[in-house]
């Protein structure tokens, strides 16, 4: 039989919202054993080629309006009265950015600040992107 402990809100705990909760928790395990300096990178040239892609050379306005994606985007923050994410949003901006331009100085060191599971979703979707724009969709699935 199983645990009514599962529940909790009337919601039951699935898989993924017991892994959300204990990787919220504590992060992912291992930051040793991945290299950070190697990992923004690659983050660096995936926009590169995003960039390229879009015949635009500023690639730091792409990562610099990427960064808060998984906060949220922020009319929807706004519209939901959301004020914690509009609040990291607001603090993202401020440590991304110098005089309202993308500084890669900041934004290096903004990811050196954030846990090691959003750094490594923010290369998932830096390579997630740059590979969709190099796809052709008939040879997909």
């Amino acid at each position: 039989m199983k645990s009514k402990k599962l529940l909790k809100n009337n919601k039951a705990k699935t898989f993924k919202n017991r892994m959300n909760e204990y990787i919220f928790k504590n992060d992912i395990c291992c930051e040793d054993d991945i290299n950070r300096k190697f990992v923004i990178q690659n983050i660096f040239t995936l926009y590169s080629e995003i960039a390229e892609f879009f015949n635009e050379e500023d690639y730091l306005s792409y990562i610099d309006n990427d960064l808060g994606k998984f906060i949220g985007y922020g009319i929807l923050l706004e519209e939901k009265n959301d004020i914690e994410g509009i609040r990291l949003q607001d603090e993202i901006d401020k440590k991304t950015n110098l005089n309202k331009t993308p500084n890669k100085k900041k934004i290096i060191k903004f990811l050196n600040e954030v846990p090691l599971y959003y750094l490594l979703s923010f290369l998932g979707y830096a390579y997630y992107r740059n590979f969709l724009n190099k796809s052709d969709f008939d040879d997909l699935l």
